[in-house]
């Protein structure tokens, strides 16, 4: 429960402009089509930065990235309030 609170109160800080500037950063440096799913849901999160289930979006479109995931830490720096602050966390 602790983690969830810390990660709402980092999630105040977004602002729609970044999402917007990380949208067109990914866009621009890396590959459509291995990005689309994570802009996909970076658009809907947009829409209500609050929703948990567009959270949950963000984050499943962001670990299915596998390898790409620091390139897109690279031009969406926020991404990393979805990584967990606790790597052994169930």
């Amino acid at each position: 429960m602790e983690h969830k609170l810390h990660k709402n109160n980092k999630l105040q800080t977004i602002k729609i402009v970044d999402i917007d500037v990380a949208i067109q950063m990914l866009k621009k440096y890396l590959d459509t089509q291995n990005i689309n799913p994570l802009v996909s849901a970076l658009e809907t999160l947009k829409t209500e930065l609050q929703n948990e289930a567009f959270q949950t979006q963000v984050i499943n479109a962001f670990n299915a990235l596998n390898h790409l995931q620091g390139a897109a830490l690279n031009y969406a720096p926020f991404l990393n309030i979805f990584v967990s602050d606790d790597p052994f966390d169930d």
